[in-house]
């Protein structure tokens, strides 16, 4: 039964939770989760659904209320995440969903408390998923997804149950709308041009989002409207496009300006950038749920 709904969750999203000896499969389609072949009516309706792919308001205010250990333990899950990514030469599209399914399921899911190892696998259920999404090429086995010596190591089991949770809880909606499915768009509208940007453009506004997602200064801005502020910053228009109507809506339309304008000022001071009550449902998390042994120790531990 709990393999019927697993198969039945993850088709959804083209997604093959197989055997481990087997390759992960992907759906190719036209539109490219990072550069979409961008129309006008496209974008207009990502911006109306992107709502939907970041993490809840309370969520941020959790992270600024200053609960020290929460922090402290979700900065260590993402800088593995970035660190497995380097690793595994993962792009910068796999980083970017890595922390945006790890962000949301956190905003609805509380993790049980006084388990260090439950966001840690986590970090590892998310970067799976996102490899799955994004990545031609990804190890054959699960386990060998957690490289860079963590200090829990899962087995295949744990983690597929923690995948079904994270798609379980972010019903399904892992194609997310990130910074990186706008910056093509907004790159060509600043040149004024239908020609595609310069690939020295793109890789500089990957690399520039990819530096901030750690942090927690971008979690309350729009995708569309950190893509729109990075366009500016690596085109060199950051004060070049005046922030006034007559400038700025040809461009940017329908996003606020002041809010672009800030985000710019945050990235050129080089600002960090880039739960809720557990309802009732499938997975619940708990101890008897996962599998670990601790790295570098002789001893193993068994939850299952």
């Amino acid at each position: 039964m709990a393999e019927n709904l697993e198969l039945s969750l993850l088709c959804t999203e083209t997604i093959n939770v197989g055997d481990d000896n087997m390759i992960v499969g992907r759906e190719i389609s036209n539109f490219h989760m990072g550069f979409p072949l961008e129309s006008e009516e496209m974008v207009r309706e990502m911006m109306e659904k992107e709502k939907q792919h970041f993490p809840s308001d309370d969520y941020i205010r959790r992270l600024r209320s200053g609960d020290m250990d929460f922090n402290a333990r979700r900065r260590k899950a993402l800088n593995w995440i970035i660190k497995a990514c380097e690793v595994l030469q993962f792009g910068p599209l796999c980083m970017c969903l890595s922390v945006n399914y790890f962000d949301r399921f956190l905003s609805v899911h509380d993790l049980p408390n006084g388990e260090p190892w439950t966001m840690q696998l986590l970090a590892v259920a998310c970067l799976s998923l996102a490899a799955k999404l994004d990545e031609t090429y990804v190890p054959m086995l699960l386990t060998d997804l957690q490289v860079g010596h963590p200090q829990f190591l899962f087995v295949a089991k744990s983690i597929q149950r923690m995948e079904l949770l994270v798609v379980n809880r972010l019903k399904g909606r892992l194609r997310a709308i990130t910074p990186y499915s706008y910056i093509s768009y907004f790159l060509r509208k600043l040149s004024n041009s239908d020609q595609e940007p310069s690939n020295t453009l793109i890789s500089r506004s990957l690399k520039l989002i990819a530096s901030k997602i750690k942090g927690i200064d971008f979690l309350e801005f729009r995708p569309s409207e950190v893509a729109a502020a990075v366009a500016l910053y690596v085109s060199g228009e950051l004060y070049t496009v005046h922030f006034d109507n007559s400038c700025f809506f040809p461009l940017f339309s329908p996003l606020q300006k002041e809010r672009v304008k800030k985000i710019g000022q945050m990235i050129e001071s080089g600002g960090s950038g880039l739960c809720s009550q557990t309802p009732s449902g499938v997975l619940e998390v708990s101890a008897s749920c996962f599998s670990f042994k601790t790295h570098g120790s002789s001893s193993h531990i068994d939850l299952s």
